[in-house]
C-alpha cells in the first residue's frame, strides 16, 4: 500500500478513516480522523480506498479531508436501505464484491465513498449479509428471522435488566417504585447471591445487574432482600446453604393424618407387647420440651431394684409409612436453634402420638433392669411396651425434689452414681462441660448464659439412658443383628478424673481424645467405658436410634431387620447430614453471641488464654464459651492458663466478625 491512501480500520466497533503516511516493514503509519497517529499490521486495515490524499499537506487540513469524507459517507449511508439491497440479491448464493454491491445501488459512476458508504452499512448492521474473505454473501431469509428473533430477545433483555436495575436501586434508597414482571426471579437470583455468594450459578448476572444499579456492597443482596420483606434480619443463611427444610412435603402430611386417625382409636397389643400400665413412670427433661421421648420407673423386686427405662416406640407407628421414614433420614436429626427447632419428625406426631405424655397410653420399648448394689447388672430384658407416664419432672423440679428426699429419686440417684462408678471402674472418662444456652425471644431479644449440664437430675437421666443404649447394643451384638455402633479407641495419653470444668485442660484433652466412630461393627467406646455402644434413646430425634429400635422391634417381633450393607448405605447418606446440622447449630449459636455482643461493644468479660501463636492468641471466653482468636498487640504476654479480662472491639453478626483485646 502506498503513502497517502485513504483506509479504515476498526476500533472498538467503531470504523475509524486514516490516510496512510508511512510504510515500514509490513506496517502501516496512519493519521486518523481523530487526529491520533497510530501503527497498524495489514491484518487491521478493513477497507483500502483508491482515493489518495497528499501527505505533504499540513496535518490540520489531512484531519479535515477525513472528517468531510466520513460525514460524506454517513449521509449517503441514509440514502439507501440495505434491507432492500438485501431482497434484491436473496437467493443468488453466491458472494458479492463491494463494487458490485455498490453498482446495485448506486447510479454510474460510482464513487469511492458511495463503496466505502456500503462497507460502512454493512459493518454497522451484519443481519442480511455475512462476510467471506473480501466478498459478501446474503444470508437465507431463514437466518435472518432468527436473528431477528435474536435481537428481539437481546433487546427484551436490556428492557429487563434497565428496569430491574432502577428497581433496587430504589429499593435500596429507600422508594417505593413498582416492581418489574420479573420479580420473582429476580429475588430468586439475588437469593442465590446471599445465600452462596461468587458459588451461585448465576453471580455474574446478577454483579451485573447491581453493577447496572451502582450497587457494589458485598452485603447488597441481603440487605435488599430484607428491605424487600422476603428476609428477616437475622435470616438463617446457614440452614438456607445447606439446604435445610423447615417444611414437610404433603406425603408426609397424609401419612401423619393416617397415624394420628389409627392411635385415636386406641392402642391394642401387638405380638410381643407387654402391658405395664401397672408401672408408675415419670419423665425428667427441660422444661421447654415438648417430644418426650424417655421416662423411667421403679421396682423392688427381692433384694434388688429393678429400673424401667422406657424409650417412645416410635418404629412401630413408622412401620409402612415411607414418607415419613424417608423424610427422617433425609433430615437425620432435630435441629435446636436458638430461635427455632427444625424436628426430624413431623411435630402432629412427635409431640402427641409419639411423645411420653403424662396419663396418656403410649407404646414404648422398655428395659428392665435388675441391679445390684455394686451397680451391676444382674440381668435384663427389652420388651416392647404399653406404658402411661404418671407425673412430669423438670430437670429443676427434679433437683429440688432430691433436695427435699424424695425417696424414688433418691433411689435412682443412688443407682445411677454406681452406675458412673462401675463405667469409670471400666475405663470410662468425662470431661464435665457446662452447657450454653441462647435464647431468642420473638421480639427478639437475646439471653445467653452457662447451665451446669450434671445437675443431680440430669446425672440420673444421663446414666440411664447410657445404660439402655449399651444394653440395646449388647443385645443386638449377642444376636448377631447388625445395627449403627458408635465405638470410639483409647486415648492416646491417660485421662485424669476431673470433677470441675476447666478451659485449658478441656482444650488440651480434646488432641489427645480420638473421634468417635459410627459403622455396623460393635466396637468398643473407650469414653463410656462400654465394650458394644449406639443410641436408641432418642428416636423422635436421632434417625440412627430409630433404626436401632426398629432392628430391635424386629428381633423381638420376628419381624425383618435391614441388613449391613443396607445400614451402611444409610450410614453413608446420612452421616454427613449429621456433620452439617452439627455445623448449622454451632454457626448459628456464634451468630447470636455476635448478635447479644453488637449492643455491648466496649464491655469486659473474663477469658482464659488456651494457646499462643506467632501473631495472635486462642481464647476462650468464660461467659459464652466461646473460643475466638485475639491479636498479638505490645504489651503484656500471655501464656496459656492465664486468666485476662478482655474487652469487646467490634462484633457483626453477619459478617462473622468478633474482635477482643486485653482490657
Amino acid at each position: 500500500m502506498e503513502t497517502g491512501k485513504v483506509v479504515a480500520f476498526f476500533e472498538q466497533k467503531k470504523i475509524i478513516c486514516a490516510v496512510c503516511l508511512e510504510v515500514k516493514e509490513n506496517k502501516y503509519h496512519l493519521l486518523s480522523e481523530e487526529n491520533r497517529e497510530i501503527t497498524l499490521g495489514a491484518n487491521r486495515i478493513a477497507h483500502v480506498s483508491s482515493r489518495s490524499l497528499k501527505v505533504s499537506l499540513p496535518r490540520d487540513n489531512l484531519v479535515e479531508q477525513l472528517k468531510i469524507r466520513t460525514e460524506h459517507q454517513k449521509k449517503l449511508m441514509a440514502s439507501f436501505s440495505l434491507k432492500e439491497l438485501w431482497e434484491l440479491v436473496c437467493g443468488e448464493g453466491k458472494g458479492f464484491s463491494l463494487g458490485e454491491l455498490t453498482e446495485l445501488v448506486f447510479s454510474p459512476p460510482q464513487s469511492d465513498d458511495q463503496e466505502m458508504a456500503i462497507f460502512r452499512a454493512l459493518a454497522d448492521d451484519r443481519l442480511y449479509f455475512k462476510q467471506k474473505g473480501e466478498l459478501f454473501e446474503a444470508r437465507e431469509l431463514e437466518k435472518v428471522e432468527q436473528i431477528i428473533l435474536q435481537y428481539e430477545r437481546e433487546a427484551h433483555q436490556e428492557r429487563e435488566i434497565e428496569e430491574a436495575s432502577a428497581w433496587l436501586a430504589g429499593v435500596l434508597a429507600g422508594e417505593t417504585n413498582s416492581p418489574p414482571e420479573n420479580k420473582r426471579a429476580i429475588i430468586s437470583l439475588l437469593k442465590e447471591m446471599a445465600i452462596f455468594g461468587a458459588e451461585a450459578p448465576e453471580y455474574a448476572k446478577g454483579k451485573a445487574l447491581l453493577q447496572r444499579a451502582r450497587i457494589s456492597s458485598p452485603e447488597a443482596p441481603f440487605e435488599l432482600l430484607v428491605k424487600l420483606g422476603e428476609w428477616e434480619e437475622d435470616e438463617n443463611l446457614f440452614l438456607l446453604r445447606n439446604q435445610i427444610s423447615m417444611t414437610f412435603s404433603e406425603d408426609v402430611l397424609k401419612e401423619s393424618e393416617q397415624i394420628l386417625s389409627r392411635a385415636a382409636k386406641g392402642l391394642s397389643l401387638l405380638n410381643q407387647d407387654r402391658d405395664l400400665t401397672f408401672l408408675h413412670p415419670l419423665t425428667i427433661d427441660s422444661e421447654y420440651t415438648r417430644d418426650i421421648d424417655d421416662a423411667l420407673s421403679l421396682e423392688r423386686v427381692g433384694g434388688d431394684y429393678q429400673v424401667g427405662i422406657h424409650i417412645t416406640d416410635v418404629a412401630t407407628f413408622l412401620d409402612g409409612h415411607s414418607a415419613i421414614f424417608q423424610e427422617a433420614m433425609v433430615r437425620a436429626i432435630s435441629i435446636y436453634l436458638p430461635d427455632q427447632r427444625i424436628p426430624m419428625i413431623l411435630p402432629a406426631l412427635s409431640e402427641s402420638t409419639c411423645s411420653l405424655i403424662v396419663g396418656e397410653k403410649r407404646r414404648a420399648l422398655s428395659f428392665l433392669v435388675r441391679i445390684g448394689e455394686e451397680g451391676k447388672v444382674r440381668e435384663f430384658q427389652i420388651v416392647p411396651s404399653i406404658i402411661q407416664v404418671e407425673q412430669r419432672l423438670s430437670y429443676d423440679t427434679a433437683d429440688r425434689l432430691l433436695e427435699e428426699e424424695e425417696e424414688e429419686l433418691i433411689i435412682l440417684e443412688r443407682i445411677a452414681k454406681k452406675l458412673f462408678n462401675w463405667r469409670t471402674g471400666s475405663g470410662a472418662f468425662f470431661i464435665p462441660r457446662p452447657e450454653r444456652v441462647i435464647r431468642v425471644s420473638r421480639e427478639k431479644e437475646i439471653s445467653v448464659f452457662k447451665r451446669e449440664r450434671e445437675s443431680p437430675s440430669q446425672k440420673i437421666v444421663s446414666e440411664f439412658m447410657i445404660l439402655a443404649n449399651y444394653l440395646a447394643a449388647l443385645f443386638l451384638k449377642e444376636k448377631g443383628i447388625p445395627a449403627v455402633f458408635r465405638s470410639q479407641a483409647e486415648p492416646r495419653e491417660k485421662i485424669p478424673l476431673i470433677d470441675k470444668f476447666d478451659p485449658l485442660q478441656a482444650y488440651r484433652l480434646r488432641r489427645v481424645m480420638n473421634r468417635v466412630e459410627v459403622s455396623t461393627r460393635p466396637l468398643r467406646h473407650a469414653g463410656l467405658g462400654a465394650e458394644a455402644y449406639l443410641t436408641l434413646t432418642s428416636p423422635i430425634r436421632r434417625f440412627y436410634d430409630l433404626l436401632a429400635e426398629q432392628q430391635i422391634l424386629g428381633v423381638l417381633r420376628g419381624s425383618p431387620v435391614l441388613s449391613t450393607d443396607q445400614l451402611d448405605e444409610i450410614i453413608a447418606k446420612v452421616g454427613p447430614t449429621i456433620s452439617r446440622v452439627g455445623m448449622v447449630e454451632e454457626l448459628t449459636e456464634q451468630y447470636w453471641i455476635r448478635r447479644y455482643l453488637e449492643k455491648r461493644i466496649g464491655s469486659t468479660t473474663p477469658a482464659v488464654i488456651l494457646d499462643r501463636f506467632p501473631n495472635r492468641y486462642l481464647v476462650h471466653l468464660n461467659e459464652y464459651l466461646l473460643e475466638v482468636d485475639m491479636a498479638a498487640t505490645p504489651g503484656p504476654d500471655f501464656v496459656p492458663g492465664d486468666e485476662v479480662l478482655v474487652r469487646v472491639e467490634k462484633a457483626n453478626a453477619r459478617g462473622g466478625i468478633l474482635k477482643i483485646a486485653p482490657a
